[in-house]
């Protein structure tokens, strides 16, 4: 995650509309990477078009790592797969944990972060993200 990101996530009094259009221009700059790339316009690729945006704002964060060949491809798309199902089920509605937009993503990274040192059953993924959504509330 950049550390413009990172600053919006740390700082309680950036307006939720920046945290909006940093995650819309990040969408816009992955679905723009993977429609002009030469790269990503074969068949290994496809699965990208299915993705909503916060699939793609995963897959933009995860790319790095499949940059770095910490990720194969088999891998990343495991991954943003397993991340944004794990976002969709296990993090509250906006409405219900005062999270904002770019927080949840970082409850989701550092999941991810973590999963990347250890594996860890569905149960433990759950409890993991619940105690980020408190430090993350705690520190806004």
């Amino acid at each position: 995650m950049s550390s413009s990101t990172e600053d919006n996530l740390s700082n309680n009094h950036t307006p939720n509309i920046d945290s909006d259009e940093e995650f819309m221009q990040v969408v816009f700059d992955g679905r723009n990477l993977l429609k002009n790339k030469k790269e990503y316009q074969t068949e290994d690729w496809a699965w990208t078009s299915e993705l909503d945006d916060g699939g793609i704002f995963i897959f933009s964060y995860l790319l790095y790592d499949y940059k770095q060949q910490v990720l194969s491809l088999s891998r990343l798309k495991e991954s943003v797969y397993m991340l944004n199902l794990l976002r969709h089920k296990m993090l509250p509605r906006k409405e219900k944990s005062d999270l904002m937009l770019l927080e949840q993503f970082q409850v989701i990274f550092t999941l991810y972060e973590r999963l990347k040192l250890e594996d860890m059953s569905w149960d433990a993924c759950e409890k993991y993200i619940r105690e980020q959504i408190k430090v993350q509330l705690k520190t806004n």
